[in-house]
C-alpha cells in the first residue's frame, strides 16, 4: 500500500457556487507499507519503507520469515516489478516462503487490498497533515495506518478483508 502526502479526497463540502479549497504542498512524498495477512488466523505482519524496490521487498520477506521461524509460508503476491528480482526470490527461499503470483492488475484477488482500502479510508481520506521537508508527516500517516490495522482483532481483519465470506473460498484449494 502506498500512503501519500496528498490526501485521497473522497468527499468535500463547499457552499453552493464556491470551489472547495484543498491546500497542497507542491510535493507528494510517500511511504510504502508492505504487509502479509495470515488467512488462517488473521495475524498481520507489516513494514513501512520509503519506497518499494528490490531491497525493501527483500527486507519485508526477511521480516515475514522471522515470524514463526520453522513454519513454511505461502505468500500470495501481486505482480509488482519489485517483487520479481532473483534477490527477492532467494530471500523468500531462505526464509522458507513460497511465492505464488496473482494475475496482473487483479487487486480484487488479494485479501489484504481490502484492509489497505479500509485503513486509508479511516486514517488518510479527506485529511490534511502537517507538511515538512523530511517527509515526517507522511511517515506519521503510514504509522497511523499500520496502528489502525493493529487495533483490529485478528477476527476483524479476516472479516474486513473478506476472508470469512464467499469471495475467497478459492484460497482453501
Amino acid at each position: 500500500m502506498s500512503v501519500r502526502e496528498f490526501p485521497p479526497l473522497r468527499a468535500a463540502w463547499a457552499k453552493r457556487g464556491q470551489q472547495q479549497v484543498v491546500v497542497l504542498s507542491g510535493r507528494n512524498a510517500r511511504r510504502v507499507i508492505h504487509g502479509a495477512l495470515n488467512a488462517a488466523n488473521g495475524d498481520l505482519v507489516t513494514a513501512i519503507h520509503a519506497r518499494s524496490r528490490t531491497d525493501e521487498c527483500c527486507a519485508f520477506v526477511q521480516t515475514l520469515g522471522r515470524h514463526h521461524l520453522n513454519v513454511p509460508k505461502l505468500l500470495i503476491w501481486d505482480n509488482a516489478p519489485s517483487h520479481h528480482p532473483k534477490r527477492v526470490q532467494e530471500a523468500a527461499e531462505a526464509a522458507n516462503i513460497t511465492i505464488v503470483w496473482l494475475p496482473f492488475r487483479s487487486p480484487e484477488l488479494n485479501p489484504i487490498e481490502d484492509l489497505w482500502r479500509l485503513s486509508k479510508a479511516v486514517v488518510a481520506a479527506n485529511r490534511s497533515y502537517r507538511v515538512d521537508q523530511e517527509g515526517e508527516s507522511v511517515q506519521q500517516v503510514a504509522e497511523q495506518a499500520v496502528g489502525y490495522l493493529d487495533t483490529l482483532t485478528p477476527l476483524d481483519r479476516l472479516r474486513c478483508s473478506g476472508l470469512l465470506g464467499s469471495k475467497f473460498q478459492w484460497l482453501s484449494t
